[in-house]
């Protein structure tokens, strides 16, 4: 794509910093649902959009957090909205960026139809579920819109070094097995199988995997799918070890699944104290985060990978005797 203009750049920075304040709100928005969850206040406020009827309820500890985090909501979502407004006002952000802000909008009302779903059926495990998955998408968009923004102030684009085949499939498995893992979450924490499995390492002293069925079949399947998590993202650490770009954020998703790991651990010794399951949900969403962006990295890696394929025959060429063809040198 052609550069943007300096006015276009201004406003490129200005809303590239503002979605990524948004989307630090959105992921606290995240940690006050785990927290809403924990304190069993989901309930609290019985009915949607309004509480006990009102749009300003009486207090106890369980409606404030019901409340504040739909207050939250909708603050977020008013702050997205201005940010919309002000950056698309620019011919050349709305081309490039209208598709993302679609997305996220689209993204939003299904996460505001999924919590008026969840209070009106009662927390139905299927709604509390998808709740969490769109969150979190939610979250990782409005990181890629803010990644975007601001790369987009750049005069130069960045160079990309080509990525293998190998870490490629790597990562996207990474991807998938993450994804698998946040729908587990969210049902182990729907069914109330957080300690179904009341020991570490083993389920409830018996074996790795006494079953599979039932809420101890769900909590068993979440920490297999931990340990899968740990070895994938152990393996792409090492395949990105040697990219200045890749490595880093590979580094730090590793570290991240292993803090993941000794955090959902202590959740099951402790028996789900309301700070532990919080953190649990911090550092899943921080994982999402730094998944997505090397996702997003290694996409453009991987577009990088044929433009750098000329400036190889250009140097083969450069080293070949004058002269001379491929098929001469055969001979």
């Amino acid at each position: 794509m052609p550069p943007l203009s300096e006015h276009a750049r201004t406003t490129a920075r200005t809303a590239g910093r503002a979605a990524a304040l948004i989307a630090a709100l959105a992921w606290c928005l995240v940690v006050v649902g785990a927290l809403v969850r924990a304190h069993g206040a989901g309930l609290a406020c019985p009915d949607w959009p309004l509480c006990f009827g009102q749009v300003i309820p009486e207090f106890d500890l369980k409606v404030a957090f019901e409340w504040g985090h739909r207050a939250m909501a909708g603050g977020l979502s008013l702050a997205l909205v201005g940010l919309a407004v002000f950056a698309l006002r620019s011919s050349e952000l709305r081309a490039r960026f209208g598709a993302s802000f679609a997305w996220i909008f689209g993204l939003l009302a299904v996460q505001i139809v999924l919590g008026g779903l969840t209070v009106l059926l009662g927390l139905a495990p299927w709604t509390v579920t998808a709740h969490l998955l769109v969150g979190n998408g939610f979250v990782v968009a409005l990181v890629w819109l803010a990644r975007g923004l601001l790369e987009s102030v750049r005069a130069t684009p960045a160079v990309h070094a080509p990525a293998s085949n190998a870490l490629a499939s790597v990562g996207a498995l990474c991807a998938v097995l993450l994804l698998l893992q946040f729908a587990l979450g969210g049902l182990v924490s729907s069914h109330y199988a957080g300690l179904a499995c009341s020991t570490f390492p083993l389920c409830n002293g018996d074996s790795l995997a006494p079953t599979l069925s039932g809420q101890v079949g769900l909590h068993v399947i979440h920490r297999l799918n931990a340990y899968a998590l740990c070895a994938a993202f152990g393996a792409l650490a090492f395949l990105a070890r040697g990219s200045a770009r890749l490595g880093p954020m590979s580094a730090v998703a590793f570290g991240l699944v292993l803090v993941q790991v000794c955090v959902g651990v202590a959740n099951v010794l402790l028996r789900l104290p309301i700070e532990v399951t919080a953190l649990h949900s911090a550092v899943a969403t921080a994982l999402a985060i730094t998944t997505a962006l090397f996702v997003r990295e290694l996409l453009a890696a991987r577009r990088a990978a044929p433009a750098a394929l000329p400036a190889r025959d250009a140097r083969v060429a450069r080293h070949r005797p004058a002269g001379r063809c491929p098929a001469e040198g055969a001979r």
